[in-house]
């Protein structure tokens, strides 16, 4: 097919990204105990480097010790300064055009307590203990050192997230009934956002660093964000919609949109067969995020659409297709990147070979959660069908 839009250029905040797709941040439960970038963690990204899409999100980047979800997380503190420096040399050694957006991340709640015992911004009734306001400002802090690594180190930008039920994704929530100033209103909701984005920007040394966020306007849990109440369930876009106002007028350079809650509805996070009309309904949340501000907006939950050969209703392939739905968004003004998470693991050299003509020798995610699986079970991650390594790892758990 012709690409006619996802090889377009890009302003992100005073920064060109080179085209329109996005390899998604990707946990690969591989640096060592300390968090620390170990040579699998380069073979990763040298190769997505090598793929050439227009932003390389380093993945899920811990900014604390004291929650853990994963054996094998990656971390940013001090003592990991040095190989991470050289993961974002390593990267612009292959690619010196893709922009480099470190994601920062906080557990909280989904910290696994074989780790670390998690903590939550409010009381969920499952008895994670409920943090206290000193940890919200000392958590603050946190995330605003991370943001000021990421710049020591290199990378163009970072994502403070705001999505899948982890930490900043909490504050948002309805269910959030704090009585300190961080619960029960919008504004008190949002203050963890504004206050932790205001003290990164004040005290970065650069104006052209990008600060992103990744957001879930709908996750399909009690009284979660998206929900018209603390004890909501049925879609309700309105404070979605007013928080994205709100990012844009914070001064956010990009919102990525996704959906779903990390450890209850993966369908909704990442559809497969069993819901494929997920996809459209990601769709439906970027399109309703990008008509409501002036930013740069990323989409996901393309990776499921792959070649067209899907479970979504139709015989004609060419019209369901990744890169057919790719290309549709963005005219359609749905849309202005295209984020591929499953895929990018799946073929890491991915966009490159759409834009050299090399789409045939794509090797497509089939979406068969292999690569979820070695994560969920503390393995490290890689395409459990494309790459035999992970293939014989996967065995292990089978």
């Amino acid at each position: 097919m012709t690409i006619e839009y996802l090889n377009k250029p890009i302003t992100i905040g005073t920064k060109t990204a080179p085209n329109r797709i996005v390899y998604q941040p990707t946990e690969s439960n591989n640096c060592d105990k300390n968090g620390t970038p170990t040579e699998y963690t380069f073979e990763k990204y040298r190769r997505n480097a090598a793929g050439r899409p227009g932003i390389l999100h380093i993945e899920s980047i811990d900014v604390t010790t004291n929650t853990q979800a994963r054996s094998n997380r990656m971390l940013i503190m001090e003592k990991n300064l040095e190989q991470l420096a050289r993961l974002v040399n390593a990267i612009r050694e292959i690619n010196g055009d893709t922009l480099i957006i470190f994601q920062l991340s906080h557990a909280g709640r989904l910290s696994d307590p074989q780790f670390k015992p998690g903590y939550s911004v409010y009381d969920t009734g499952d008895g994670v203990r409920v943090m206290t306001t000193d940890e919200i400002h000392a958590t603050r802090e946190e995330f605003i050192q991370a943001a000021l690594r990421a710049e020591e180190v290199g990378a163009d930008g970072i994502d403070f997230k705001q999505a899948h039920g982890f930490i900043g994704d909490d504050f948002l929530h309805p269910a959030n009934q704090r009585d300190d100033g961080y619960g029960g209103s919008f504004e008190n909701r949002t203050r963890f956002f504004r206050e932790t984005y205001q003290g990164m920007r004040d005290r970065l040394k650069s104006d052209d660093f990008i600060i992103g966020s990744r957001l879930s306007p709908y996750e399909g849990i009690p009284g979660g964000f998206g929900t018209p109440s603390p004890d909501g369930m049925m879609e309700d876009l309105a404070e979605p919609i007013r928080f994205a106002r709100l990012m844009e007028q914070e001064g956010i350079d990009f919102i990525n949109v996704s959906g779903g809650y990390a450890s209850a509805n993966l369908e909704l996070l990442m559809p497969t067969d069993t819901y494929p009309e997920g996809v459209f309904r990601h769709f439906g949340w970027t399109r309703m995020v990008k008509h409501a501000v002036s930013i740069p907006v990323i989409g996901s939950g393309y990776s499921y659409l792959k070649d067209g050969n899907t479970s979504i209703y139709g015989n004609n392939a060419s019209v369901k297709s990744l890169l057919y739905w790719g290309e549709r968004n963005i005219a359609e003004g749905s849309t202005d990147m295209v984020g591929i998470g499953r895929q990018a693991i799946a073929d890491p050299a991915f966009a490159d070979k759409v834009f050299s003509g090399r789409i045939d020798e794509i090797d497509w995610c089939i979406t068969c959660s292999g690569c979820g699986i070695l994560l969920g079970n503390n393995l490290r991650v890689g395409c459990t069908v494309h790459q035999k390594e992970y293939a014989e790892l996967l065995k292990t758990v089978e």
